[in-house]
């Protein structure tokens, strides 16, 4: 019989040499996942210029189609190795599955809009997938700057020993001269947080009416018309994601300093990433719409000027999303959260070293995509921030009835003293 000190060292060998063979397994997938798209790549993309140059006198939509491939099939092994590494150095977990959903906005953005561009006469529906993920990736990234500052309960305390400019809304009369100031700590971490939720309810529900109206024929995408719901839509969802914008760079501004100290997440380039990719390419398209309602952009062909206006877009999409994903590759590479900048957790065996615990994270693959592609704290978050307005609500209204009881008390005494008088 085998005593329990002999059977826990036992079943820890079983354990590591079960992590072994895992890890030699994904090291071998890795590899055919590297020659497999080295052949794609070597196939394809001559294939695709060879078309394109063909059909190019003939189908516009083709040769823009086969031409913008080149780029999707360049961004896609870049993404999806980013995101496989996240996924099999699962290291801080609370912080990386947000880091997952930043990374799997680019092969998003890529396919959908290669596809626009292809299945043009559905691009409106097809675009809906990416319009309401981008606004999931905003949120995603301030969540993300949460956990790295160390949580909700960390973050307020740094917030508190901040200073007293950055609660303050601006010195010069616009519309934030008219917001109070936030109290620093956790009023000002909510604010901004709910600020960011606001634009994912607004952006959700913009899409879907864009997506009814156009049914109806009222939606007029790219026309400047007040009789179309199309500059309704853009004039809401600008405002939204003018104000969580904002409340983006009072957060980062507010914290800037403790993201580089005393670890560096090298912020600037992350930030720039996420404004690059989601304001930049909303704003590109709005320019778009506006050169197309003056007249820069003509009929092409056999697509009209609305038709090239958001081919253009779509076409551009799919270029910048390979410039990203080679910046992705580096703001948000795995290694800021194993080897000297963080400690990986132990496993219960004060014998395994980092290679040892680096397999065991490998089996927590399937668990670590599960955790990065449910939205369950977005939700629960717009939930206690709509249920906090309407409490808010409740109470404003309760205020100015107690208000008006006490003017009528004052009034009605006010008069007794005069009537004594």
């Amino acid at each position: 019989m085998l005593n329990g000190e002999e059977r826990i060292t036992n079943s820890v060998a079983n354990i590591k040499s079960n992590l072994k063979s895992l890890s030699d397994v994904m090291k071998i997938a890795g590899h055919i996942l590297g020659c497999g798209t080295l052949v794609f790549l070597v196939l394809f993309i001559p294939t695709f210029a060879f078309y394109a140059v063909r059909d190019w006198d003939e189908t516009e939509d083709l040769a823009a189609f086969y031409s913008a491939g080149a780029f999707v099939i360049l961004t896609l092994p870049i993404s999806t190795n980013g995101i496989i590494m996240h996924l099999t150095h699962w290291y801080m977990p609370d912080a990386q599955r947000h880091v997952v959903r930043i990374l799997w906005m680019v092969p998003l953005y890529s396919i959908d809009s290669w596809f626009s561009l292809r299945y043009h006469q559905f691009n409106l529906y097809i675009d809906t997938v990416r319009d309401l993920y981008e606004a999931f990736v905003i949120q995603s990234f301030v969540y993300y700057l949460v956990e790295i500052l160390g949580g909700e309960d960390r973050l307020t305390q740094i917030l508190q020993c901040k200073g007293e400019h950055h609660h303050k809304h601006g010195e010069h009369p616009t519309i934030l001269f008219t917001v109070r100031k936030w109290e620093m700590g956790r009023e000002f971490m909510v604010r901004c947080k709910h600020g960011v939720l606001q634009f994912v309810v607004v952006k959700t529900f913009m899409t879907i009416l864009a997506a009814i109206l156009e049914i109806f024929d009222f939606y007029g995408e790219g026309v400047l018309d007040w009789g179309k719901g199309y500059i309704y839509i853009a004039v809401v969802t600008n405002f939204s994601q003018m104000w969580a914008l904002y409340c983006l760079v009072k957060f980062f501004n507010a914290t800037k300093e403790d993201l580089r100290s005393p670890v560096n997440w090298h912020p600037v380039g992350k930030f720039l990433c996420i404004k690059g990719v989601v304001f930049f390419t909303w704003w590109q398209g709005l320019a778009i719409v506006i050169l197309q309602d003056q007249g820069f952009i003509k009929d092409i062909g056999t697509w009209n000027a609305d038709e090239v206006a958001k081919g253009l877009q779509d076409y551009l999409v799919c270029l910048e999303m390979l410039l990203f994903a080679v910046a992705h590759s580096y703001t948000f590479t795995h290694q800021e959260y194993s080897g000297t900048h963080h400690q990986p957790a132990t496993v219960g065996d004060d014998e395994c070293d980092n290679d040892d615990i680096a397999q065991m994270r490998c089996s927590h693959c399937p668990r670590a995509l599960w955790m990065s592609t449910l939205p369950d704290g977005t939700l629960s978050d717009i939930r206690r921030m709509i249920s906090g307005a309407i409490q808010a609500k409740q109470y404003s209204d309760e205020d100015t009835v107690s208000d008006s009881d006490i003017d009528g008390d004052i009034s009605i005494g006010e008069k007794d003293v005069d009537t004594q008088i």
